[in-house]
């Protein structure tokens, strides 16, 4: 029960209110709160990454409609080689990048391997051109209860299973197969998603009770790339280039 303000202040008597009347504390101390972090998930999850399509041509025998002369020489005009004995990608783990988006009940994470497609233009196993590539891998975690405005930290990607094969094979009937699913891994890492909030009377309440309800605007999914448009035309020997005057925005990765 509220009581007034009174000459007693002056003689140490306490100005009690509702708050210390349902704690039994006559200096209020249950409206006081602890800045805590909560861990509303944690999980671990797999993301794949594929390169080129997940098809082949072939067994291709030499005296078909499609003898594989054609189809290499296709590919050596289309990349402009001198020959082609084989290809091959080589990815670099080390160099992973990825970003997450949190969205109500889900993580959205949008990542790349770093890698080079080295081409064997006229010897088996000597590598003459090595194009620089990304290789993308998206995955989408239902994390229940989570909301934007969460934190998110992600452990490194580990990769869990490889599959990498040259372009150019041969399969067990002695037939010339050109294979198109060049490369592909599974990695493994671990989701936690942290939410801040404030102790009081042990429970937590979050610092935005209104973080789940959307403005009816579609959330923007993070990138690692950071891209400018280009600006110049490339076909004139230009360098290419960004917008004038424009700053890439800082990554902000989720590998910690």
């Amino acid at each position: 029960m509220r009581q007034r303000r009174s000459f007693y202040d002056m003689e140490d008597y306490y100005y009690q209110d509702d708050c210390c009347d349902k704690c039994g504390k006559k200096e209020c101390g249950c409206e006081r709160g602890e800045l805590v972090e909560e861990v509303v998930f944690s999980d671990d999850v797999q993301k794949t990454a594929e390169f080129i399509l997940p098809a082949a041509l072939g067994p291709l025998n030499g005296g078909g409609a499609l003898p594989p002369s054609t189809v290499v020489d296709a590919l050596v005009g289309a990349l402009g080689l001198t020959g082609l004995v084989n290809l091959r990608v080589n990815p670099d783990f080390t160099g992973i990048q990825q970003e997450v988006t949190v969205i109500k009940d889900k993580v959205i994470n949008l990542g790349f391997i770093p890698a080079t497609i080295d081409i064997e233009e006229t010897t088996a196993g000597v590598v003459s051109v090595s194009i620089p590539i990304r290789i993308f891998f998206q995955e989408h975690t239902d994390c229940p209860g989570i909301c934007p405005g969460d934190q998110v930290t992600e452990t490194v990607p580990e990769p869990e299973a490889v599959l990498n094969q040259p372009l150019i094979t041969t399969d067990a009937s002695g037939g010339t197969v050109i294979n198109f699913l060049l490369f592909k891994a599974v990695l493994r890492t671990n989701i936690t998603v942290i939410r801040r909030g404030v102790k009081r009377n042990g429970k937590v309440e979050p610092l935005n009770p209104h973080r789940c309800k959307q403005n009816g605007m579609p959330v923007t999914i993070n990138t690692p790339l950071n891209l400018t448009p280009n600006t110049t035309d490339l076909s004139t020997g230009g360098g290419g280039g960004g917008v004038t005057g424009a700053s890439a925005p800082a990554s902000n990765n989720a590998n910690q």
